[in-house]
């Protein structure tokens, strides 16, 4: 039995490189898949080319030297040596990633086809529901809350590469069904544009800080939801 286009789209989402026999066939069946595979693999090579961060040069050695260094005092202060070494470590590679999140898309438009592609489907089917709790502290990294009646109907939140670096993945969970939003802080888009592919449509948002895309099936359900979130993503306080 061959395989539907929508669960190989599923499939292309979670794993573009999986080894499955049927997945694999399923990739050169039609014209169709196979276009579907290219552009999810393509996606896939920049996700990757903008996280290979290299460790900053001569980090390691510092660290080395620290952890050589005898021991002048208490056993806690060697140990504060240790973790304030590891947390350099995390805290420069976290922000390498940060600045490299660019697979340099020639538009907009281009990413959200992109990601959507990439994770757009899969992301849609996961159960985890994120608390409002989650949702503030994901956004507070970006320096941006949501407010209580947008974040009540997050289910799903995470980080995301965006044209311009670090943005949010999100899926509302509407009355007419899950709908996907990009929130991408240093984007400008034109305000109402729309793009359709595939089997969804997309609505750029201009907010009051940063833009967002709205994804889902029905682009006329999205006149609420544009109000929504244009209201309600909003600067935490001294970041306006």
């Amino acid at each position: 039995m061959s395989m539907n286009f929508s669960e190989f789209k599923r499939l292309l989402g979670a794993e573009p490189r999986s080894d499955d026999p049927e997945f694999r066939r399923a990739c050169h069946s039609s014209p169709e898949f196979e276009r579907e595979a290219r552009d999810a693999l393509r996606f896939e090579e920049k996700l990757e080319h903008a996280l290979a961060v290299p460790e900053p040069s001569g980090l390691i050695e510092d660290l080395l030297t620290i952890s050589e260094q005898s021991p002048s005092g208490s056993g806690n202060r060697r140990l504060l040596q240790y973790a304030l070494a590891a947390s350099l470590f995390v805290a420069v590679g976290a922000a390498g990633i940060v600045w490299k999140m660019n697979p340099s898309w020639d538009s907009v438009e281009e990413y959200l086809v992109d990601h959507y592609r990439h994770d757009g489907v899969s992301l849609m089917t996961r159960t985890q529901s994120d608390t409002a709790e989650d949702v503030q502290a994901v956004l507070s990294e970006l320096s941006i809350q949501a407010s209580p009646q947008l974040a009540d109907i997050v289910g799903v939140i995470k980080y995301c590469p965006t044209p311009d670096g670090k943005g949010v993945h999100m899926i509302l969970n509407t009355d007419t069904g899950p709908v996907t939003v990009f929130y991408m802080p240093d984007t400008e888009v034109i305000d109402g544009e729309t793009l359709a592919f595939d089997d969804v449509e997309a609505v750029l948002v201009e907010l009051q800080s940063g833009s967002a895309a709205i994804i889902g099936p029905d682009a006329t359900t999205f006149s609420s939801l544009q109000a929504l979130i244009y209201d309600s993503l909003l600067p935490l306080p001294g970041n306006s």
